[in-house]
């Protein structure tokens, strides 16, 4: 009878050992699993971003003789989309430079315009107006472009009133190749003796904006224009000759013009829309001459001898910047 209750209980030990045994191996071989399945999620892992990575190799750097495949209208949205507006904004702004060497260029036509007209004008204190100082510069300032090899015209000759929009139809139906509209300012202080000249182009500066206004408040175009008139100011690759001419002018001016009037102040090119450049066909410059405001300045300009200065200053800087362009033409052309 104890022979049987020790088997028993021997087999009982070894039922349980077996038990134990047996879960063990299942603690085992789960853990086994688990680990399988971790090892092949990072595999999986790794191959993804392999073949990703491959992908957009291939599609930056295409073969040699794979077929062009033109963008569908959803990556072109998309590609719109990730343009970097700044970037964008700099690029319309400043268009690309036009190579002058590449078409000829030559100066026929002249156009002066001599600001004002029928009105006043700008006004100095003892009565001296704008409208009679731009006359007798522009009359001086043909007379001296006189035996020049291009044609000098005057939007007007006389005291007359003359709209913004008939002188640029002027300068554009008589083929211009450049137009100069001649000014005299008005500033505050009026302690300020100031020259400056500008292109066309936009602007911020409030007192450029102020002068813009007061020059352009018959300007003659309608609400429709004002698409055309943003595309010239912004986009119009005329600026780039616009500019080196307001550049050559406004130095040759400042240059004779400062031993006379050494209080003179070079304020440089600047950039304004002036309805009389954005209308303009052809390179255009806006200059102020000097300051009606000032009276120091104003007794100078009733003088015949600056008055001639100013003249010969400006008939100077046209005939530089038209030898100027023929030069690079010639050089161009070898």
């Amino acid at each position: 009878m104890a022979g049987i209750d020790e088997t028993k209980v021997q087999l009982l030990r070894g039922i349980v050992q077996d038990n134990i045994n047996g879960l063990r191996d299942v603690r085992v071989t789960r853990i086994k699993r688990r680990k399988a399945r971790k090892r092949s999620w990072l595999w999986a892992g790794w191959i993804a971003a392999g073949m990703t990575s491959l992908m957009v190799t291939l599609s930056v750097v295409p073969k040699a003789d794979a077929p062009a495949v033109s963008a569908t209208p959803v990556q072109q949205k998309t590609a719109v989309a990730n343009v970097d507006p700044a970037a964008q904004a700099e690029t319309l702004s400043h268009p690309r430079p036009f190579d002058r060497g590449t078409i000829p260029l030559s100066i026929k036509t002249v156009v002066i315009d001599a600001g004002h007209g029928g009105e006043p004008g700008a006004t100095s204190e003892s009565g001296l107006t704008e409208k009679e100082i731009t006359l007798d510069v522009a009359l001086r300032l043909r007379r001296l472009l006189k035996n020049a090899p291009f044609k000098v015209l005057l939007t007007r000759e006389t005291d007359r009133s003359m709209s913004l929009d008939k002188r640029v139809s002027f300068a554009n139906e008589n083929k211009a190749d450049l137009f100069l509209s001649i000014h005299v300012n008005w500033m505050e202080p009026h302690s300020i003796r100031a020259l400056e000249t500008y292109y066309v182009g936009p602007t911020d500066d409030p007192a450029t904006l102020k002068l813009a206004s007061r020059e352009n408040k018959d300007s003659g175009y309608s609400l429709s224009d004002y698409k055309k008139i943003l595309e010239k100011i912004y986009v119009d690759v005329r600026r780039d000759e616009s500019r080196t001419l307001a550049y050559t002018i406004q130095n040759q001016l400042f240059r004779s013009l400062k031993a006379s009037n050494p209080a003179l102040e070079n304020r440089g090119i600047r950039t304004a829309p002036f309805v009389v450049l954005i209308g303009t066909q052809m390179p255009a410059i806006l200059v102020e001459i000097a300051c009606l405001s000032n009276e120091d300045e104003a007794k100078l300009l009733t003088t015949e001898d600056y008055r001639e200065n100013i003249a010969l200053a400006l008939a100077k800087g046209i005939r530089s910047y038209a030898k100027a362009l023929k030069v690079a033409d010639r050089k161009a052309v070898n």
